[in-house]
């Protein structure tokens, strides 16, 4: 069973504003969900967020939460400090009081969807950080290479963004497909021996507070979309 499986071992979560919380993610000041804006999501503590809720239903234990609203894996130019997941100082924060995480949660890639990064790179390109699916597997190996113990799960992008008011095709945003950015997830996964959540194929809608950040009700249904793969099958 899945809960045997993970009951006590450490989480920590690799995230951008969907897994951030006031006072229980760092750093604190790129929280999504803090202020009134917990009042309108209904999203106050960990109970309400869905990696509370999957770590609790899995008998975990949430050791760090390093999510950075805004933050994309690939390195923007006009980022001035490393907030993106490739960097060393993100794919190195997921350790606390001298604890490793046995299993780490990677959701991100809204953004770069958001923003209509370039997910492969062009024949004869070298590793450019700039370039999605080389991004995501850079801060892969960076994961392993600074936990080389921990189970390394990735989620894919729930289909319900697609549903996004700011979406000016329901497919597509800038002209790249959300399922591309899912692809290129499973793949640099795979390659790496990491697990896959597809969020893609379960998460067909939540509720959401705008665009793209879920309410109570619709954390609850990402959670239940990975709880109902973590304890249905081997990933």
């Amino acid at each position: 069973m899945a809960k045997s499986r993970y009951r006590g071992k450490l989480f920590s979560i690799l995230g951008d504003s969907i897994s951030t919380l006031e006072g229980y993610s760092d750093p604190p000041e790129a929280a999504f969900y803090q202020g009134m804006m917990r009042y309108y999501s209904g999203v106050y503590t960990p109970k309400e967020s869905w990696w509370g809720q999957v770590i609790e239903a899995l008998g975990g234990k949430v050791l760090s939460n390093n999510s950075f609203s805004g933050s994309t894996v690939v390195k923007r130019p006009e980022y001035q400090i490393p907030s993106y997941g490739c960097s060393d100082e993100r794919t190195s924060a997921l350790s606390r009081g001298g604890l490793c995480p046995e299993v780490i949660l990677v959701f991100l890639g809204t953004n770069d969807w958001g923003y209509g990064v370039r997910i492969e790179k062009e024949q004869g390109q070298g590793d450019d950080p700039t370039v999605f699916s080389t991004a995501y597997g850079r801060m892969l190996d960076l994961l392993r290479t600074n936990y080389p113990q921990a189970e390394i799960l990735c989620l894919t992008l729930p289909r319900a963004l697609e549903e996004g008011l700011m979406q000016e095709d329901p497919l597509k945003r800038r002209g790249k497909s959300l399922e591309d950015y899912c692809t290129a997830i499973k793949k640099q996964a795979a390659a790496r021996g990491c697990g896959v959540v597809d969020l893609y194929s379960s998460c067909p809608s939540f509720e959401r507070v705008d665009d793209f950040h879920p309410n109570a009700a619709g954390m609850r249904s990402i959670s239940g979309a990975v709880l109902g793969q973590l304890q249905g099958e081997d990933i």
